[in-house]
């Protein structure tokens, strides 16, 4: 209780009590909420008598103002209780809430716990008469600024009890051990500085933790670090004295950070907070939040800090018994994870339409520790019911691509069932499946692969002989734009099929940096300029020049069709692409996308 009396002079004759209260003693009574309760509980009197908030002041008037300390925090600090897990007459164990100041929570103590009756006197009597309880300005190392050493806060320590043994920043919220009396608080302060009291840290941070394993070629390949693995503390970071232990207990993909990694950090007593993400921010993998040694997450609007103590663990310095407590992680941690997840298969969404307009499916059969398909590990691949030899040279063969092959067979039945053999051109072989599983199931047909590279050729070639088809194939260099540069190309082919490169060019880093192991396949079999369009561009002049030469050697036979594959959506650009072909039909794959298209030659005029 404050109590204080002053006289009115001349200047102040014909004001307001309550003015006159707020001019003369606005740093007891701080704010005109408090200057109001402060009269309606009747603690301002003029005269000796009790004052009415409007009463006129005369010149010589006393007035006297009784200020109730604890009533005014009470009507701040006790609206809200703390959820307190443990308590006893000598201690207890209290959460802090987020956006609260370690003052804010010293403050709020008295009104959430029961009053020890192990506490001395002049132990609570300060509960009456509290300093003036002023709101900390946000501070992104509330715990490396401490007065008293070894990371504890302004409000450890102190002379007031109930008082809290360690700190936490004000974004950051957890589990706080408060000592109820004077003794408690000095055994529990040597505890807290010799080790003897742990925390964990739930933490969540950018990025992901990769490892180095030695595999049985003595070759080095990454791996992250998944739940429940134990990630080794680097001795070379900073703090990395002040850390006991670090585990992962999930891993969530992000657009924003690629990774976010949420952990439990067991820092070595009396290390808190601070320590945790300076670590963390030296190894690259700073905390999520805006506070100190973190860093914020982009499109987060939170302000807060992804940091809180969900456990800790003692011996009681009385009973004797160990006291072990956990806190569930708080809301806003789950709901990031879940925003995250979200936003992420959105874009994922989005970037497989791409992939899918080029006949990719999501590359899900790859080794986690290589990040390389298992197609290129294994060196082969299922394709209409054959095997396939596969390298980094080729494509890998993809299902929609079947959808080429029945294309090509029912045409086959359609248009040239009484020929015999069927002749057919693969441009841009790759790895030859589309040709051979064509030709298998074509008795007696012929055909010829061309493509620009001769190490996809080789693999051509060894699938042939692999399928007992080299009798009717070969294998050429040759390029789609220029098909006349080849004279082996000029056999009146019945049906020409191919599956040219159809991405964006201009998206390859987008799309091969998002879908693990696209990277590893040959871009010139992947994308294409001008939108993806670049290369049924050059396929269409090779042809249209095939069709317009007078001479006796032609690349397409007078009934030959042209079969193509396309992506999701390109069907109209390509059919006027190839308009001096008479369009014929457009084959959709199992997802009813347009897959393949087929166009016929033109009848001569």
């Amino acid at each position: 209780m404050k109590e204080l009396e002053a006289a009115v002079l001349e200047q102040d004759n014909g004001s307001r009590v309550w003015k006159f209260v707020m001019q003369h003693w606005k740093a007891i009574v701080q704010s005109r909420e408090h200057m109001r309760k402060c009269f309606k509980r009747g603690e301002v009197s003029v005269n000796g008598s009790v004052a009415e908030v409007t009463k006129l002041l005369l010149t010589g008037d006393v007035v006297r103002i009784k200020f109730n300390t604890r009533a005014a925090h009470e009507s701040i600090y006790g609206r809200e209780k703390l959820t307190v897990l443990y308590e006893d007459e000598e201690l207890a164990v209290v959460v802090k809430p987020s956006g609260k100041t370690m003052v804010a929570f010293g403050y709020m103590l008295p009104f959430s716990l029961r009053p020890s009756s192990m506490a001395r006197s002049n132990d609570t009597e300060h509960m009456d008469d509290l300093p003036e309880a002023e709101e900390e300005e946000e501070d992104d190392n509330d715990e490396s600024e401490f007065q008293i050493q070894q990371n504890v806060s302004p409000t450890v320590g102190q002379q007031r009890i109930p008082c809290s043994i360690h700190g936490l920043e004000k974004a950051s919220n957890g589990l706080v051990l408060v000592a109820k009396t004077t003794e408690t608080r000095s055994t529990l302060m040597k505890m807290h500085n010799s080790g003897e009291i742990n925390r964990i840290f739930r933490v969540i941070c950018h990025g992901v933790w990769k490892k180095q394993d030695t595999g049985p070629d003595n070759t080095s390949s990454s791996a992250y670090y998944d739940a429940d693995s134990t990630i080794p503390i680097d001795a070379e970071c900073l703090d990395a004295k002040c850390i006991q232990s670090i585990k992962v207990i999930s891993v969530t993909e992000s657009n924003a950070a690629e990774y976010l990694t949420t952990l439990d950090v067991k820092p070595f007593s009396p290390f808190l907070g601070v320590s945790v993400r300076r670590y963390l921010m030296s190894t690259q993998h700073p905390v999520v939040g805006n506070s100190g040694n973190s860093k914020p997450l982009k499109a987060n609007r939170d302000k807060g800090l992804c940091s809180a103590v969900v456990h800790v663990d003692f011996i009681h310095p009385t009973l004797s018994t160990l006291i072990s407590l956990d806190l569930g992680e708080p809301t806003k941690f789950q709901q990031l994870r879940a925003r995250e997840k979200k936003a992420y298969e959105r874009r994922q969404q989005s970037d497989l339409e791409e992939l899918r307009k080029g006949g990719l499916e999501n590359v899900q059969n790859f080794d986690r520790k290589t990040e390389r398909p298992i197609a290129y590990i294994v060196g082969e691949k299922d394709f209409f019911g054959m095997r396939f030899k596969v390298s980094p040279a080729t494509l890998i063969p993809r299902s929609s691509t079947e959808t080429l092959v029945k294309a090509t067979l029912s045409a086959k039945e359609e248009r040239l069932a009484n020929k015999s053999p069927v002749r057919v051109l693969d441009v841009g072989t790759g790895s030859g499946c589309l040709l051979l599983a064509i030709l298998n199931s074509i008795p007696g047909s012929l055909g010829v692969g061309v493509d620009i590279s001769q190490e996809a050729l080789d693999v051509a070639i060894a699938n042939s002989a692999e399928h007992s088809l080299s009798d009717r194939t070969s294998f050429h260099i040759g390029d789609m734009g220029r098909l006349q540069d080849s004279s082996e190309l000029f056999q009146a082919f019945d049906i020409l099929v191919c599956n040219p490169p159809y991405l964006d060019s201009s998206k390859s880093a987008k799309l091969t940096s998002t879908f693990v192991g696209t990277e590893h396949e040959p871009p010139v079999a992947l994308f294409a300029e001008n939108e993806g369009y670049g290369a049924y561009e050059m396929l269409a002049k090779s042809i249209e020049l095939d069709l317009k030469s007078t001479s006796p050697h032609k690349i397409l036979a007078p009934h030959g069709l042209v079969i193509l594959e396309i992506g999701n959506g390109m069907g109209r650009r390509v059919r006027e692409t190839f308009g001096f072909m008479k369009f014929e039909r457009a084959v959709a794959d199992n997802q009813d996308c347009e897959r393949s298209l087929m166009f016929s030659v033109a009848p001569q005029e």
